[in-house]
């Protein structure tokens, strides 16, 4: 067979299988084979482009008369790339041929003014209320607008009977309406034959129903005549019009030929405009496509092209390479399991083709089927690489300003107006905004000061005219009042933003780049309110602004201008049309990405769309899977990654088009994985041993202050937490409280019970001063209302009296009062009671034995109460969280250590009653705690018990000691060593878990 085919060029030599192929009628694995055995002698040497081609070709069809021909291409990008190659042709300075795309081509000849979507939208709206008689606003049917002028432009493009079509809906719609007799069984046949039935029991509702469907031709119709009679016209109103004139005889074109290059999915009225140049000898038309695609009946990458080469066919002089794609290729399909992380596959592909990677602009590109990917694959590229060139809209929404535009958005939305301290917001409103990355680099010294401040005096509601220490801070935070003004307070946002940046990010052209076109459409939008005010006496309410300006501006995109014929060309999907690549790297090749899942809404039914020629879904995918094979088909060396991370509606799958590149082309497409140097092995577990340093260091620290209850809990509970909060005396991070949590809860019930007890201290307090207290509930408002000032809202003694309780803290004020009341009446039952102390600080000596040798340190804290009753007195804790019991067996299981329910309010307790044993050497002493949620019970007893029996102090005093003093041993040595505790519940509401990391991960 070999000496068959010495001597044959080999795209011949493809040719002659193809055809014996096709002749033969073999089997496509039959097919297969024969590729397979042309894949043996190797690749064609870099394949010509396309556009190439056509510049030869036409160049030598034109030498003498380029200024007379016109070139039409499906997008600028084309255009450029042509006439880069053009240039290589010509040897002496001639006139440039014309270069437009089709849809310029059209809209030149209209003489229509195609206006800002809003314009027409408002226009829309105001035929729609007038025909259809309704009371929406045009918040409500700005949707349904959009949705109307996309139909309105898909009947004019395929130049559709507009009046049959609406006629039809309102038929079907009636239809379905109106089968209220037939069983589920009968509606459910009906449903599947007609598409949807819309069953409804009101017959009043279903005649407006109908009404509306009757009116859209009207609606139409009336729409358009408003347009023209204006000058302007949507973009298939446009191309309609066009091609009415020229059939008339009112458009000539002044060119003696025009050429149609590259084309694919074409609508009806570029046939009409293609077909009218055609019969009057005025067009070629060369059409880019593989042999693979096309000669396969059931293709979906050849199903434009099939029709498109028969009703215009190529001029027969026109020979291009037409078997590309069957050639072997280096394609590998990259499964990455992050979506961000499909940059690094960019690397990975220039470092393994860096010998056949050159600097022509039509070398390498990398196509972006998930446009949010542009930021990590420009950071990814390698610098050495040289100049890139972005050649592709950047959609708004994926950038940074859009977040922060978002933020402020959300600042306007939910500020509130308060009498007396002027416009405030929730503070989770204002932080935002203040830790964005744009503001980074205004007065961060004073911006993380007042951050600071808000956390520490626990600001919920943020006062915006304090926020003044920059003129930009000053600017963000004075909200404009009207609804006209909200744009140009964004576009002076901006406008600092701007000059700040050309100051500070000099280099940051991309950003400056999205700033303007935020600021532009701004603009335009500004320019749409007023007129919009003006000429229709139309008002804009907040509500309907903010869903305008998130979809106006969300739907924009940033047109990067760069130098399009240098470096590396970074695209989206449409942007390749035309364009041939020898390197590929395609990034995002997932089924929802590529092909495009997402369609327009419409109001007009699948079946109708496709009864009257209306493109659908399956044109779409046709015209996705086109793109796709015609760019690999020249290349040589393509990678392509995928995410298979399932989130959202992506489900994390390879792009039907790579399982058709796998099973069934004649490639064989390598599978790879890329791997991310993580690692997941378990954290390690924490363990720091003590030495003499820190022993000395924790006796030093406690011969002086007082270890508390608290801090041996600690210790019990983890002696890693102890350690961190102890020795290394790490802070716990302040945060703003958003809720009243159980310890500002706690504190602010221990200071009313300290302030209403308070005037009753070294006194007897009886029954009926109890029941005083229990008549004055406007006092007992007042008092809690103050406690919450200075304990939750951290407010000044001067601010206290202006505070306003409401929302969630209302609430919690309100438990407040009834644990309050509960307790009252509970010590009702014992009085009088003798009030020795409130919240007094308490501390003894205690010596033990560390290592060895003999030391002492202070033990104490503050009681929360200690008064008398019949001549016991009583070491009174209260306690506002859940307690888990108020009795225990022996003292030793109050020193145990790591367990899942230790006895901490028992020992707190203890320690106290020890101490003040220590002090006045009182034999009937008991310690008590107040489980404040279980005083409700009528059978709660407050006295903590021995096996569930009374008992003093005095009899356990030994053994507490000495287990006390075992361990405070173990704490203090220098052979101590301090770990993580292995009980989970433990590290719940840890403040050190993220240092720790035993269970946060």
């Amino acid at each position: 067979m070999v000496s068959l085919i010495i001597g044959i060029e080999l795209p011949k030599l493809i040719e002659i299988f193809a055809l014996r192929c096709r002749n033969l009628k073999f089997e496509k694995t039959e097919s297969l084979r024969w590729h397979k055995i042309l894949a043996i002698f190797g690749k064609i040497k870099s394949m010509e482009r396309f556009l190439s081609q056509c510049a030869k070709y036409i160049s030598k069809k034109h030498e003498n008369s380029l200024h007379r021909v016109c070139l039409v291409f499906p997008n600028r990008r084309a255009g450029v790339f042509f006439s880069a190659y053009l240039q290589k042709e010509i040897s002496k300075p001639v006139i440039a041929p014309e270069i437009t795309t089709i849809s310029e081509l059209l809209t030149r000849r209209s003489g229509l003014i195609q206006p800002d979507k809003l314009e027409l939208l408002i226009e829309l709206y105001n035929v729609y209320r007038l025909h259809i008689q309704t009371t929406e606003s045009f918040d409500d049917f700005y949707f349904w607008g959009e949705m109307l002028l996309a139909d309105f432009n898909d009947i004019d493009h395929y130049l559709v009977n507009a009046k049959d079509l609406f006629s039809n809906i309102a038929d079907l719609k009636e239809i379905e309406t109106g089968f209220d007799y037939l069983s589920n069984e009968q509606k459910k046949a009906l449903e599947q034959f007609w598409g949807s039935i819309v069953l409804r029991e009101n017959k009043e509702y279903q005649k407006n129903y109908i009404k509306i469907w009757k009116k859209l031709f009207p609606v139409y119709d009336d729409f358009r005549k408003r347009l023209l009679a204006k000058n302007l016209g949507y973009n298939g109103m446009i191309g309609r019009s066009v091609v009415e004139e020229i059939e008339k005889g009112n458009i000539g074109f002044d060119f003696d030929t025009c050429y149609f290059i590259g084309l694919n999915a074409i609508n009806e009225c570029e046939k009409r405009i293609m077909k009218h140049l055609q019969q009057s000898k005025k067009a070629s038309f060369l059409w880019d496509f593989d042999r693979f695609y096309l000669d396969d009946p059931v293709h979906e990458a050849g199903f434009f092209l099939r029709e498109n080469l028969t009703k215009f066919p190529p001029p027969a002089d026109f020979d291009f390479e037409q078997h590309s794609f069957s050639i072997r290729k280096n394609i590998s399909l990259v499964a990455v399991s992050s979506v961000y992380g499909q940059a690094q596959q960019i690397p990975a592909f220039f470092e393994k083709f860096k010998d056949e990677i050159k600097t022509g602009f039509d070398d390498t590109a990398i196509v972006l089927a998930d446009e949010s990917l542009l930021y990590p694959a420009l950071s990814s590229i390698p610098p050495e690489i040289g100049e890139i060139n972005i050649t592709m809209g950047y959609p708004i929404k994926n950038s940074v300003v859009y977040g922060f535009i978002m933020l402020l958005i959300n600042l306007l939305r939910n500020r509130r107006n308060d009498a007396k301290r002027g416009v405030t917001a929730y503070y989770r409103f204002v932080t935002d905004i203040l830790n964005h990355q744009l503001l980074s680099g205004w007065a961060p010294e004073k911006n993380r000061a007042f951050l600071s401040e808000i956390q520490s005096k626990n600001k919920i509601s943020v006062v915006l005219s304090e926020i003044d220490y920059s003129p930009l801070h000053r600017l963000i935070f004075s909200l404009p009042c009207d609804v006209s003004k909200y744009p140009q307070y964004l576009m002076d946002v901006l406008d600092s933003l701007s000059d700040g940046l050309k100051t500070k990010e000099q280099d940051n052209r991309m950003l400056s780049e999205i700033i303007y076109s935020v600021y532009q459409s701004l603009l335009r939008l500004n320019q749409m309110i007023v007129k919009i005010a003006e000429e229709h006496r139309q008002s804009i309410s907040d509500k309907v602004f903010f869903r305008l300006l998130t979809q106006y501006i969300g739907s924009t995109s940033v047109a990067f201008e760069g130098e399009p014929l240098s470096g590396i060309q970074v695209m989206g999907i449409l942007e390749t049309r035309c364009l041939d690549f020898k390197n590929l790297v395609i990034l995002g090749l997932n089924e929802d990405k590529w092909p495009r899942t997402f369609t327009a809404p419409s109001f007009i039914p699948a079946n109708i769309r496709r009864g009257f020629g209306l493109p659908g879904i399956d044109e779409q995918d046709a015209m996705y899977s086109y793109y796709f094979y015609r760019l690999l088909q020249r290349s040589e060396n393509i990678s392509a990654t995928y995410s298979v991370v399932k989130e959202g509606i992506s489900t994390g799958e390879l792009s039907r088009y790579g399982q058709q590149l796998i099973y069934d082309s004649p490639q064989e497409p390598e599978k790879l994985n890329l791997v991310f140097p993580f690692t997941n092995d378990p954290v390690q577990p924490i363990h720091i041993t003590a030495d003499k340093a820190i022993s000395e260091s924790l006796i030093k620290k406690f011969s002086g202050d007082a270890l508390s209850p608290s801090a041996i809990n600690t210790y019990l509970a983890c002696s890693l937490r102890f350690y961190y909060k102890y020795v290394m005396d790490i802070k716990e991070p302040d945060e703003v409280q958003e809720e009243i949590d159980g310890a500002v809860f706690g504190n602010i019930f221990h200071a009313m019970m300290e302030e209403l007890y308070k005037p009753f201290e070294g006194k007897t307090l009886h029954k009926i001063q109890i029941g005083k207290m229990l008549e004055d509930k406007v006092g007992i408002e007042n008092l809690i209302a103050r406690k919450m000032a200075k304990l939750y809202f951290k407010m000044n003694e001067e601010e206290v009296d202006q505070v306003i309780i409401e929302g969630k803290p209302l609430l919690f004020s309100e438990n407040l009062k009834t644990y309050l009341y509960q307790l009252l009446k509970f010590d009702m039952q014992f009085a009088p009671l003798h009030i020795l102390s409130l919240e007094r600080k308490i501390k003894t000596s205690l010596t033990f034995d560390v290592d060895g040798v003999s030391r002492a340190i202070n033990i104490g804290g503050k009681t929360d109460r200690i008064d008398k009753i019949n001549g016991i007195t009583r070491i009174i804790d209260y306690k506002t969280g859940t307690v888990e019991s108020t009795s225990f067996k022996e003292t030793g299981e109050l020193f145990r250590k790591n367990v899942k329910k230790p006895q901490k309010e028992i020992l707190q307790a203890m320690i106290y009653t020890w101490i003040q044993f220590e002090e006045t050497g009182e034999k009937n002493i008991i310690p008590a705690i107040y489980d404040l949620k279980n005083l409700f019970n009528e059978r709660f007893d407050p006295n903590i018990k021995l096996d569930k029996n009374a008992f003093s102090f005095e009899q356990i005093k030994d053994d507490f000691i000495a287990n006390l003093k075992e361990l405070l041993g173990e704490i203090f040595s220098a052979n101590n060593s301090f770990g993580q505790t292995p009980v989970a519940e433990n590290c719940e509401y840890c403040a050190y878990k993220p240092i720790c990391q035993r269970y946060s991960l």
